[in-house]
């Protein structure tokens, strides 16, 4: 039966290609879920800061961060779409190839019924079945009419069943390609709103650059605070190389790290990177800014031991966990919930988070270090 066998290889290719769609499609679709999430949060810090003073630095950095998220979502619905209008393509030329099999089908099913009418002219089923010479051949024939009944009831039965599957299959694609090309234009009309609101606070970067003498200032007095805090950091660690230590799986956990707040936005990243109002200004980074944007409860990422707890001119309080060779470290905290000695697990509350008065308000300061080397956080975090 090789029709059948056609439709049945055809099938299951459409089947194989909208299974690999649909995986790719739900990958899509958690990372829209985490930058929908991303966006959420750093939406819920603008209409703060909309009602505070003083804010117009971390507005920018906020908003900032929030047109690199929208970006990002643009682009994973761009992606989105291009894997079904790509499926699509394909879905159509299957539908083509088989609707000329189809239409083929069709005329052999034709000329089947055409022969048969006249078949039964000249004789009926049941002379032409007690018309054999002998038993052998009367079964034969009786065999023989019995499967071209058969094939003939399932040919028809196939050309309806295929046709109305590839159909429909191909109706759902499009009616999901108009979904997502409608999603598609909010997201890029809410891109388009952000930029207008970034042309807006351009009037606070404007005020702010003629307060640049201010600015520098409070970049110098940030520069001494990193670096008192990192002088601690280095003799706390030199304190510690003669200790024995037990090592841990925290290597294993990169990129699988809990964030250290419930819900925030990285306002200022690890390195050196350009200052976002004073032109021609870097600044310095040894671990990640992060702007709480609900609960201040400050967590510990990992479980370990609480190696130190150091007051810090310009991040108030500071919690250093050990980690084996590893070093995480929570600043900017008023109120401190653990002890030096503590172990400490994953998810437990250390501290919260100082919120004050001050541009430091609700922002922890997060690092982590693998003995005396600095590393970049982000790439530990989970996204």
């Amino acid at each position: 039966m090789p029709n059948k066998s056609l439709f049945i290889c055809l099938f299951t290719l459409f089947l194989f290609s909208l299974s690999a769609l649909s995986q790719s499609l739900s990958e899509l679709e958690e990372q829209k879920k985490q930058l929908n999430n991303k966006l959420e949060n750093s939406s819920k810090l603008l209409a703060k800061y909309s009602k505070q003073r003083q804010s117009g630095l971390k507005n920018i950095n906020v908003l900032n961060q929030q047109i690199v998220d929208r970006e990002k979502l643009i682009s994973v619905y761009k992606s989105e779409i291009g894997l079904i209008k790509k499926d699509i393509l394909e879905l159509k030329t299957e539908i083509k190839n088989t609707e000329e099999k189809l239409e083929e089908l069709k005329t052999q099913y034709a000329r089947l019924i055409k022969e048969t009418y006249a078949n039964k002219k000249r004789y009926n089923e049941l002379s032409f079945f007690f018309g054999a010479k002998s038993f052998n051949e009367a079964y034969r024939r009786y065999t023989m009419l019995k499967e071209y009944n058969r094939f003939r009831h399932n040919q028809g039965i196939l050309i309806t069943q295929k046709s109305d599957e590839l159909e429909q299959s191909n109706h759902l694609l499009q009616a999901k390609l108009k979904v997502q090309n409608n999603a598609l234009n909010k997201v890029n009309s809410q891109y388009e709103r952000l930029l207008q609101d970034k042309r807006s606070v351009s009037n606070n970067v404007k005020n702010l650059q003629q307060k640049e003498s201010s600015l520098k200032k409070d970049i110098r007095q940030q520069k001494r605070n990193l670096k008192k805090l990192e002088d601690t950091i280095i003799k706390i660690i030199a304190e510690m190389s003669s200790e024995k230590v037990d090592d841990t799986d925290f290597h294993l956990a990169k990129g699988k790290l809990i964030w250290p707040v419930d819900k925030g936005v990285i306002i200022s990243h690890f390195g050196e990177h350009k200052h976002p109002v004073l032109k021609y200004v870097k600044v310095n980074n040894n671990g990640i800014d992060i702007q709480s944007s609900e609960s201040l409860e400050a967590k510990s990422v990992f479980a370990g031991k609480v190696t130190r707890i150091v007051p810090i001119p310009g991040y108030n309080k500071a919690i250093l966990i050990r980690h084996g060779r590893f070093l995480t470290v929570y600043a900017n905290l008023d109120k401190v919930r653990v002890n030096s000695g503590d172990n400490v697990t994953k998810n437990s509350v250390i501290g919260t988070i100082y919120n004050g008065e001050g541009k430091n308000s609700g922002v922890l300061h997060f690092e982590i270090w693998e003995e005396s080397e600095k590393l970049n956080p982000v790439n530990w975090l989970i996204k």
